[in-house]
């Protein structure tokens, strides 16, 4: 598990919420990044870089709709692995994504 102090979880959540508003994967800060792929069991994609990469422009969307409970691509509903530690964050980031209505 990586850990998070609340600082870190703060710049976790702005984080998010500056690439879902810019619709740019490019703005994943490491601490996000390393919190999805490390608490959340999202593939890493071999680096930050890579992971940037994967999810810019077309395939935006794929990234987004992991967070919005309305999309049936939702990888929250039945994740087993995400800690319990970081609910309150994890929440945080869905009710961002599903409070935004994002047409690319």
């Amino acid at each position: 598990m990586y850990t998070l102090d609340a600082q870190q979880q703060n710049k976790v959540l702005d984080s998010f919420q500056r690439v879902v508003d810019k619709r740019d994967s490019s703005l994943i800060c490491e601490d996000l990044y390393n919190h999805l792929n490390l608490n959340c069991n999202f593939i890493s994609h071999l680096s930050l870089q890579g992971f940037r990469e994967y999810y810019y422009g077309d395939n935006f969307q794929e990234f987004f709709e992991q967070f919005d409970r309305r999309s049936p691509h939702s990888q929250w509903r039945e994740a087993p692995g995400i800690s319990r530690k970081f609910e309150d964050l994890n929440e945080a980031l869905i009710d961002y994504a599903s409070s935004q209505d994002l047409i690319l």
